[in-house]
């Protein structure tokens, strides 16, 4: 059965990626379906142990995914109830918010406070998540997964920035289309809103008169045309699991 860690009620100061102001902390309910103890004398726990037999196996692993699905459900729910608020702050604010409200799944704060190397709360995020292996580029993400970009700021910043990867945004995936056009909430413009992008389309933002590809920023008008260069799929870096 999956465990949640929930962290320390207090929160250390941290310097942000987006900006750092924190909501108060309120948690949601999650209610877990308790197994009865196993008899540990009869002779079926016993054989179980010694062989599990594929069917057991099959259904405690079916389990464990459905509970994680109704998690992460769970999880979406709460962050599309902020969608079009102020909620957050920032980028980085807005995913410190869900973190905290849904029971810390992304990071505990003291262990991110150790994933910085630059200013950046977004980055110090995908720095942790690298470091545990749970960052990865070449598969679908599930919902509730981090997604990260580069190099988003709309000036450029006095001082180089020396990483390998330039975090600069990060938001949470809601949902995953069987045409692979991924949507995800974060806090843009003063406010949480939803985009896409989709890799198997990248140079056009609409496909059958559907939202597929978003921009992270504006481009110059050239009479209509899609301009792929500012859209978030030319910012993307990686995804984030838990």
């Amino acid at each position: 059965m999956m465990k949640y860690i929930f962290g320390p009620m207090v929160l250390l100061f941290l310097l942000t990626g987006c900006a750092p102001t924190q909501p108060p902390i309120v948690q949601i309910p999650y209610n877990e379906t308790k197994e009865p103890a196993p008899d540990y004398e009869s002779e079926q726990y016993i054989e179980e142990k010694v062989n599990p037999s594929p069917l057991s196996k099959t259904v405690f692993d079916t389990s464990k995914v459905a509970m994680d699905m109704a998690y992460r459900n769970a999880l979406i729910k709460n962050a599309l109830s902020y969608l079009n608020k102020r909620d957050g702050g920032d980028c980085s604010g807005f995913v410190n918010l869900i973190n905290i409200k849904n029971g810390y799944p992304y990071y505990l704060e003291k262990e991110l406070s150790e994933s910085f190397d630059n200013a950046r709360k977004s980055r110090a995020m995908f720095n942790l998540m690298n470091k545990k292996g749970l960052s990865f580029e070449g598969r679908d993400p599930r919902k509730g997964d981090l997604v990260f970009f580069e190099n988003t700021e709309r000036r450029k910043s006095k001082h180089k920035v020396k990483v390998a990867e330039n975090i600069t945004h990060v938001g949470i995936v809601t949902k995953i289309d069987q045409d692979g056009t991924v949507e995800f909430i974060h806090h843009s413009n003063g406010k949480n809103i939803v985009d896409y992008m989709n890799f198997n389309y990248p140079k056009i933002t609409n496909k059958d008169g559907k939202k597929i590809n978003t921009y992270m920023k504006r481009c110059p008008s050239k009479n209509g045309a899609p301009q792929p260069q500012c859209m978030n799929i030319a910012f993307f870096v990686a995804y984030g699991t838990f």
